[in-house]
């Protein structure tokens, strides 16, 4: 019987052929997100641009593997995870009109350990990421890993603060289906998400939880469907699901949770925003990422594997309010 190793790389060698199917190939820079023929859109939301990522920085660094995204408002840079620990920055470029139209790539580190080393597998399984404030009020990031479930905090260049948190919401947690989902809330504070049910759960259920000790249900959209990333959506959370089995349409899925409305232990209402399947003609790739860039408006990020059958896709999409 093969390992997880070989199981894992023919399945991703398998979702690869499979989305180069569905979508086709492109060249890097400014790409038609698709769509329905006649150019109709999901109600609830509105494309401004998306990219094609290139497979290198300008210095040579493969830039690849992207499962998430944080963008600092302060700075107007974006930072880029790898599921290889590593961090890239970047900076997004709008035209007169508001739509995306370049990325602007700086540089690129490791994440290391408390010795300083570059992480390494399987301690550098890095799947979400959050911008938070340290006690002396400087900026730092809160990672998320999986296989060894833990987050971390790190300083801006990749060097560990303190000692891992591992809160007693990720027992029973999948090896690689955990902690794809943070958010840092500014109602909630960090709220995180695990991909897949855990051991006791429904199959189609995911935990949301604090580093309170509070904890919640989420019902996904079906059990094939992850939970892969988390933004805030005014005072309600928006999720990113994505559904994908061999011989079936790749469905990307934004959500809308409505935490206020349930109490710890019980299942969070939701509804959905967008429903995104290839088979309508939408240029889908495997989106893993999500960051608020400014009011209503998000940006969304796929995951290439370091393949080159996939592509990295840099999307951007409004999500207006509610009509009152």
């Amino acid at each position: 019987m093969a390992d997880r190793r070989t199981q894992h790389f023919f399945a991703t060698t398998v979702l690869s052929l499979w989305l180069t199917l569905l979508s086709g190939c492109t060249r890097a820079g400014v790409v038609d997100p698709g769509g329905p023929p006649g150019g109709s859109s999901p109600e609830h939301l509105e494309w401004c641009g998306m990219l094609e990522l290139p497979d290198h920085m300008p210095d040579g660094q493969p830039l690849g593997g992207l499962s998430e995204l944080a963008f600092d408002p302060d700075s107007h840079v974006l930072y880029l995870l790898s599921d290889r620990a590593r961090l890239y920055r970047a900076r997004p470029h709008f035209d007169d009109h508001q739509q995306l139209t370049r990325l602007e790539l700086l540089d690129s580190t490791p994440l290391r350990d408390q010795k300083g080393q570059p992480l390494k597998m399987p301690w550098a399984d890095s799947e979400s990421m959050v911008l938070t404030k340290g006690e002396n009020g400087a900026t730092q990031l809160l990672i998320g890993f999986e296989r060894h479930h833990r987050l971390q905090r790190f300083t801006l260049d990749g060097r560990p603060l303190g000692d891992a948190i591992r809160p007693p919401a990720l027992e029973g947690a999948r090896d690689n289906g955990s902690l794809e989902a943070l958010v840092n809330h500014p109602r909630y504070g960090i709220i995180a998400g695990l991909e897949f049910a855990s051991r006791g759960m429904a199959a189609n259920e995911s935990r949301l939880f604090d580093l309170k000790g509070h904890q919640w249900r989420w019902q996904r959209s079906s059990a094939n469907s992850g939970l892969t990333a988390m933004a805030p959506l005014g005072d309600d959370l928006l999720l990113l699901e994505r559904d994908f089995k061999v011989g079936r349409p790749l469905t990307i899925s934004l959500r809308r949770a409505r935490l206020s409305d349930a109490t710890p232990g019980s299942v969070v209402p939701g509804s959905t925003i967008a429903r995104l399947a290839s088979d309508e003609g939408w240029r889908l790739d495997n989106f893993e990422g999500l960051a608020h860039i400014a009011p209503h408006r998000y940006l969304m990020i796929s995951d290439d594997n370091l393949n080159w059958l996939q592509r990295s896709l840099l999307g951007c999409f409004d999500v207006p309010p509610p009509a009152k």
